[in-house]
């Protein structure tokens, strides 16, 4: 196969861009002199020089005819490089003796200069205590049923021992000379004969082969570390013997991350890894960038050596070119054959000839298990080898790996929360922890690092300062219920820290800066209303007007206007409180305007409604004018007397959190029916479309206790007994505060976020997931400040002041003036509402809301090691092998039985050829004749 590919200096586009632009210029030049040549010359003389011009330009591009020809049967290797963040990430952290080891990999220095054969027999004690485990594995699950590892059907656990104690005494023996005695004797002792022993046990004791073992796996262990320890004193020996060399090497080595010594070592090193692959089997190279898989085309060309994608250069100016996700998975499977086409193949043979080569740190975070692709691939007969490219180790690093926070709090609340710090730095360096705001110092905290892999810092700051200075910065036409914040939480940077981007975390959360308001009204002063009045102004987020009127108080008459104790003299005032609490007050106090407000307080405004029953019986009053569809339960003619025994939850309470106490559902349940029960109880009974709640256990039967029901857009909660102040019982506020305020939560209407005259906006929490879908809510008013209906509503979504989406907004059926609708998937980035409605211009809906979308949470960043063991079970579950980076240059030999053809390739430079040259020649030559024919110069 023939094709032809462009070397030169110059890329194709520009080559063919000069040339071109050379050509059309020499053509208007020459075409001057020919003006009163004959028709056919006075375009063809100009049209050869310009060729020539063309064909010399064209030289700079190194034009190449590439032959590629296949003898015998090639197997087919897919290499795919990582290209995530974390393999931005550098190993100045790493030992030196692997680092010279990588640097002679790379021809950086003499792959003499360094005697690994010490790290040889490490590798292969690490090898061996990994293995041990999979054997006490085995040996701990099959202990029922056998009494040792020889006794094994097959006997592949004893062989497996066997051969491992044989692969460690040819280890020992080779490396001995350069052992200590005791240590050499040691090894012989307490690893190669122990384990030699138990591969030929025979019917003994399962609990001793285990002891033996584990001992063994300790002494692996142990001896792993030792020589572990003489390699890099043999190393440190070497670099501070004043080798230069190897120093240069090794700051070399510091200043380059993983993924671009992954690609030298691919294309660049003196083992031509990449060309000695491509003699032997059809290669292609992938860059694995998120879950896609994108041909890496300069690498993919044989003849060229400067591999780029992503390209050369400084890490920090390739930041957008690295996914923020590892996914060894998708873009894997996405590039290989359908599963039907591999599994149909009548030859067994040719679907073991491919395999998958992964060059990766192996920091999967992201997509499907990469074990299960390697299981399912590897059962159509396709291999998986990886390279591990990065320390073993954890590098020194410091990380805010996570924030605990409320998404909402009021303005005069203060923030508390956890911030939970990875800290992997040598214990004792002092550090400052900080929460700012656009640089202003909210939190901090001096700390000294403990080298754990957790810590939680707790944190808690005010905010009322903030809050009031962002809302003066506020468009002053537009009433905010809610500010979002966007704080920053950070801990200061340590000099030998491996990664600094991970040391940063954004707190999204947002500022109620508005009071609920509650309107309390009652016809006595009774117990459960003194309390319930402390429960709202004890609680700078609730702004309570107490209203107690009738015969014997201090009003005979109820008082209207806008004062503290008195009634809401306008329906518009009234709408302006989310909750009423309505106790035993007598109706005939209050005006059949006033019972139609309060019906639409609940049906149109959407508030909330609690009616606490006493013993006098007043709130059935209330159906008597009328009113029974706003109550959900109706009363029967018999009088409870008994005293109820408890309380109990129903499954429609259990389900609500309101009613939740305690965690957990049976506990919460269970805790109900210790609350302390009332001691009266008013017989009714549930209206249809109603909820019971709550019943209480009265002479062994359940009665209604506390019952619900949605009315219009509000919701009403009936209490048939007035006794809630008793679960204060030597528990105080504890459970009676809490209770109420979960349902106050649950009655009252959702606020709205931001509003101006006519619309109100709400988009839900403030922060949402990546790829979450948002849930707009709108409240469109009209001129007359009443609900606007049969409107065309549409909410516009912003991004970087741009439209990004349109959401058609449908009128909610029970509530006039309510649109809802509902985003598509959104991507991460910050967002802004807006609404659009016929009938309205764009100046006068100017209520915007503001949320954000969070990236996805990976912790790409905060993993700085190299997750071999991954990779070492996704090659061996598909009869593959993981190797490491310096030992790059096993993979042409690892590979080779996957083929048994060659590749001869060779490269015609026609550009340099007579030809090419015999061509310019020729049009100049038959240019010159033609023109002396005409008669010119």
């Amino acid at each position: 196969m023939t094709t032809l590919r462009f070397v030169g200096d110059v890329p194709l586009w520009l080559g063919l861009v000069l040339a071109l632009l050379v050509g059309v210029m020499s053509w208007r030049y020459y075409s001057r002199e020919s003006f009163d040549l004959p028709r056919r010359l006075k375009w063809f003389l100009p049209l050869l020089r310009s060729l020539a011009f063309f064909l010399g330009i064209m030289i700079l591009t190194g034009p190449v005819l590439h032959h590629r020809t296949i003898i015998g049967e090639l197997g087919k290797v897919k290499i795919y490089i990582d290209s995530s963040r974390s393999m931005t990430m550098h190993d100045r952290h790493m030992s030196a003796g692997r680092k010279l080891m990588i640097a002679s990999q790379l021809g950086w220095i003499d792959e003499t200069a360094i005697d690994d054969r010490l790290l040889k027999l490490a590798d292969a004690l690490s090898e061996s205590r990994l293995s041990l485990s999979m054997g006490l594995s085995t040996n701990t699950e099959s202990g029922a049923n056998a009494n040792s590892v020889a006794a094994d059907a097959t006997g592949v656990e004893a062989n497996r021992l066997r051969l491992l104690a044989g692969q460690l005494a040819s280890s020992l023996k080779e490396i001995q000379p350069q052992l200590p005695t005791d240590l050499s004797e040691r090894f012989s002792t307490e690893l190669i004969v122990p384990l030699d022993v138990v591969s030929k046990s025979e019917g003994d004791n399962a609990t001793d082969i285990r002891a033996t073992l584990q001992k063994c796996q300790q002494s692996c262990e142990s001896f792993e570390a030792s020589v572990r320890s003489m390699f890099d004193a043999d190393v440190a020996r070497l670099v501070d013997g004043g080798d230069q060399t190897l120093r240069n090497a090794i700051s070399q080595f510091d200043e380059m991350p993983r993924w671009r010594r992954a690609e030298l070592g691919l294309a660049e090193s003196p083992a031509r890894i990449l060309a000695a692959l491509r003699e032997k089997h059809d290669v292609e190279l992938f860059s694995l960038n998120g879950n896609l898989a994108s041909p890496m085309a300069t690498l993919n060309e044989p003849s060229n050596s400067n591999p780029t994608t992503p390209s050369t250069g400084d890490t920090s100016d390739l930041e957008d070119s690295f996914s923020s996700v590892t996914d060894l998975s998708t873009g894997i499977v996405g590039t290989q054959k359908s599963a039907n086409a591999i599994t149909e193949s009548s030859e067994p043979d040719s679907r073991a000839k491919t395999a998958i080569v992964l060059i990766t740190d192996g920091q999967h975070n992201s997509g499907p298990s990469p074990l299960q692709t390697a299981r399912v691939l590897g059962g159509q007969g396709v291999s998986f080898y990886a390279v591990s490219v990065g320390a073993s180790l954890h590098a020194p690093d410091l990380a805010v790996t996570g924030i605990e926070h409320p998404d909402l709090v009021f303005q005069k609340d203060t923030v508390r929360g956890v911030m939970i710090i990875r800290d992997q730095m040598l214990a004792g360096q002092p550090f400052v922890a900080q929460i700012r705001h656009h640089g202003e110092v909210l939190w901090q905290q001096q700390l000294v690092t403990q080298n754990v892999p957790e810590r939680r810092i707790e944190f808690e700051f005010p905010i009322d300062e903030l809050v009031t200075r962002a809302g003066s910065q506020l468009d002053s036409d537009m009433k905010q219920h809610s500010i979002p914040l966007e704080l920053e939480a950070s801990i200061a940077s340590l000099p030998d820290e491996s990664e600094t981007e991970n040391n940063i975390r954004s707190i999204r959360l947002a500022a109620i800066v508005s009071s609920y308001k509650v309107l309390l009204i009652d016809g006595r002063s009774r117990w459960e209303t003194r309390y319930l009045r402390n429960v709202f102004e004890r609680d700078e987020q609730w702004s309570v007007n107490t209203i107690v009127v009738g015969p014997g108080t201090g009003d005979a008459t109820l008082r209207r206007g806008d004062l503290a104790g008195q009634f809401p003299a306008t329906r518009d005032k009234l709408f302006e409180y989310d909750m009423i609490i309505f106790g035993e007050a007598a109706f005939e106090l209050f005006s059949e305007q006033d019972l139609q407000w309060l019906r639409e307080f609940v049906e149109v405004r959407g508030g909330g409604v609690v009616f606490i029953d006493g013993q006098r019986g007043r709130i059935k009053e209330v159906a008597a004018k009328g009113f029974g569809d706003l109550l959900p339960v109706e009363w029967l003619t018999d009088v409870i007397t008994t005293k109820p025994a408890s309380l109990q939850l129903t499954d429609a309470g259990a389900a609500e959190s309101a009613f939740r106490l305690a965690a957990e559902d049976v506990q919460n349940r269970r805790f109900w029916t210790e609350l302390p029960p009332p001691h009266s109880l008013n017989a009714v009974n549930a209206q249809s479309g109603s909820q019971i709640l709550v019943e209480a256990i009265v002479d062994g039967r359940p009665r209604p206790a506390v019952v619900t029901r949605a009315f219009g857009a509000g919701r009403v909660v009936y209490f048939a007994f007035d006794e809630t102040w008793r679960w204060r019982y030597k528990a105080a506020d504890t459970w009676h505060q809490r209770f109420w305020n979960q349902l106050a939560q649950y009655v009252m209407p959702k606020p709205f976020a931001v509003s101006d005259d006519f619309v109100s906006i709400d988009t839900g929490s403030v922060r949402y997931d990546h790829e979450a879908k948002v849930g707009i809510r709108v409240r469109l008013l009209g001129l007359d400040g009443k609900p606007a209906v049969n409107s065309s509503v549409d909410a516009l979504i912003w991004k970087d002041g741009q439209i990004v989406s349109t959401v058609n907004l449908t009128a909610d059926t029970d509530v006039p003036g309510i649109y809802r609708g509902q985003s598509a998937a959104m991507m991460d980035g910050d967002y802004e509402v807006s609404v659009r409605a016929s009938g309205y211009s764009d100046a006068a809906l100017k209520a915007r809301s503001k949320f954000v979308v969070l990236p996805p949470e990976t912790g790409e960043m905060n993993n700085t090691a190299a997750n071999e063991s991954l990779l070492k079970q996704m090659t061996t579950s598909t009869g593959g092998l993981a190797i490491r980076e310096e030992d790059f240059s096993q993979l042409p030999d690892l590979l080779g039985p996957l083929s048994n053809g060659r590749v001869i390739e060779s490269d015609t430079m026609i550009w340099q050829s007579y030809w090419w040259f015999a061509a310019i020649v020729i049009l100049l030559t038959v240019e010159w004749v033609l023109r002396k024919r005409a008669g010119l110069l």
